[in-house]
């Protein structure tokens, strides 16, 4: 079975699956990775920032994908509203499926402009607090 990204997919869903991360990669500002402890036969994430074991929060999850016995499944993130909560990975609807997961990393706010944001508005703010108390 071919390897994507550390996942073992059956030869009919590895290509799907590697054009489908390849074009989110074309996007930018993300990361893969694999996760095979998931129970029965491993996902692959991908997110903002690759996982880190110092900062967990950092960047959140936009889309799972699971090997399957006939299709590869993409799971919804919990925070995201839009979309079905499994869909298969088809090549007929690649260009739908791709518009859904952009739709979805807007809703999980895992964009990297966002989280720069608030990370330096609270470096800001704990500046301006530590100035007054000085």
């Amino acid at each position: 079975m071919p390897n994507v990204h550390g996942i073992e997919f059956p030869a009919n869903q590895s290509e799907l699956v590697k054009d489908l991360v390849r074009e989110l990669l074309k996007d930018g500002s993300c990361a893969v990775y694999a996760l095979r402890n998931m129970k029965p036969d491993g996902e692959i994430r991908m997110a903002t920032t690759p996982p880190a074991p110092t900062s967990r929060r950092v960047g959140g999850v936009f889309l799972r994908i699971r090997p399957g016995a006939k299709a590869a499944m993409i799971v919804r993130p919990m925070n995201a509203k839009a979309g079905e909560r499994f869909t298969t990975v088809a090549k007929i609807t690649q260009a739908e499926t791709l518009d859904m997961i952009r739709v979805w990393r807007k809703e999980t706010r895992s964009r990297p402009f966002l989280i720069e944001a608030s990370l330096s508005a609270t470096h800001t703010a704990g500046t301006a607090v530590s100035g007054k108390a000085s």
